[in-house]
């Protein structure tokens, strides 16, 4: 399996898919029905017939393969957010001049309309700033229990006299045994009381989760915390949720072997510096690039994605885009919509 190419020292770093009722544009590209048979053509891509009319369809009545789901990156940044509070430092004063893809959130996705990855502090903010609907989340995949990641006292609105749930509404939450512990503790109430379940997973156990299936796979992070990250499938694409981790374990560059993903995202906390201890720099970044296409996990149209930015690397948008182009690698800013 790959080895780590050795690392210069550097500083450190403190530790929509729409709603039920699709419309399916007229400039849908062709090659989203390629799969689709001819019979049915005209029922999935109606924006495609001779007459150019738009189709309405319940998700429901699109068979799971031949949907298109978009994997929305609703934080880009290391624990602090960017600008950090409190931080007079050049970087986090001229992000908060500058604005726009150099304002960055906390870590967290949203998978379709149903599934979420990682729950921190600016969760709410996400949904406001990038109009998410949590409500219908099932399913909530937890990476590790530092409160980054999760943080779940806003589950606690979910219970009755504080939200209005819908009808059959039940989250359940995917994590380690702390994770787990965390949620207990926060709630402090039978987790049915709040339409929730959780259920603790073990590294390289496939979880259905009805639109994906996901596998947590060992991270080279926090390791008396268990931290995972995941590989999830969607139709017939696979796309990596790779932040918080260094170089990774054997036993993660073994499963990804032939993996052939679509999409990468990793950990680039140290920015344009070459560290991969924990978390991983811009050296790191294009080195996991490079030995995952060795094996097969990616290929030359893969998108390798760059995100989880510390202010500490004092690189900015505009310069981390510099340093990635020439390698083909791009940078994960907050709202980025990928479509799988």
């Amino acid at each position: 399996m790959p080895h780590a190419p050795p690392s210069m020292p550097s500083f450190a770093v403190p530790g929509l898919i729409p709603p039920a009722v699709t419309h399916i544009p007229e400039n849908l590209p062709a090659r989203a029905f390629r799969r689709c048979p001819a019979r049915s053509r005209a029922g999935c891509a109606g924006a495609l017939d001779r007459r150019r009319r738009p189709v309405i369809m319940l998700e429901s009545q699109i068979p799971r393969w031949r949907r298109i789901m978009d994997l929305t990156v609703l934080g880009t940044a290391a624990a602090e957010a960017w600008p950090a509070p409190f931080c007079v430092c050049e970087a986090c004063r001229e992000a908060a001049r500058r604005g726009g893809k150099d304002l960055r959130r906390r870590a967290n996705y949203q998978l379709g309309t149903d599934i979420h990855i990682d729950w921190g502090p600016d969760a709410y903010h996400c949904m406001l700033a990038f109009g998410i609907d949590y409500s219908p989340l099932r399913h909530l995949l937890v990476t590790h229990p530092h409160q980054d990641h999760w943080t779940p006292v806003d589950l606690l609105w979910r219970r009755r006299g504080f939200a209005k749930l819908p009808e059959e509404s039940q989250l359940t939450v995917y994590g380690n045994a702390l994770v787990g512990e965390r949620l207990r503790q926060t709630v402090r109430a039978p987790l049915s009381e709040l339409s929730m379940d959780y259920r603790h997973i073990r590294e390289f156990e496939r979880l259905d989760l009805g639109s994906a299936v996901a596998t947590p796979l060992p991270a080279s992070h926090a390791p008396e915390e268990g931290a995972f990250i995941f590989l999830i499938e969607v139709g017939g694409s696979r796309v990596l949720i790779g932040h918080d981790t260094g170089w990774f374990p054997e036993a993660t560059w073994e499963y990804l072997a032939g993996a052939g993903m679509s999409v990468a995202l990793l950990d680039c906390t140290y920015g344009t510096a070459d560290r991969r201890e924990g978390h991983m720099g811009g050296q790191g970044v294009i080195d996991t690039m490079r030995a995952l296409q060795e094996i097969g996990a990616a290929t030359d149209n893969s998108r390798i994605i760059a995100t989880h930015f510390s202010h500490n690397c004092l690189s900015l948008h505009d310069e981390l885009l510099r340093f990635f182009s020439p390698h083909g690698i791009e940078c994960a800013f907050d709202g980025m919509r990928i479509s799988l």
